[in-house]
């Protein structure tokens, strides 16, 4: 999996903080930001480009993920 540099998790929880997300969460919010990454990094989608995010969730459908996607509580 790819790292993340400490900093940008740290702009990234801020980012999602500021937009009522509870710190509990911020992990998980992680994590699935990971996978996106790595998808992106993988197929070679640009993940600045929109198209990017619908294949992403069509390949979390295709292995029956994409409804993990949305349990953030677990």
């Amino acid at each position: 999996m790819l790292k993340i540099q400490n900093n940008l998790i740290s702009k990234y929880n801020t980012f999602i903080e500021q937009r009522g997300v509870a710190t509990r969460q911020h992990r998980h919010y992680v994590k699935w930001l990971r996978y996106y990454l790595d998808f992106c990094h993988k197929y070679s989608f640009n993940q600045t480009v929109r198209e990017s995010l619908p294949a992403f969730l069509k390949k979390l459908e295709e292995k029956k993920q994409a409804e993990n996607l949305f349990r953030l509580d677990s």
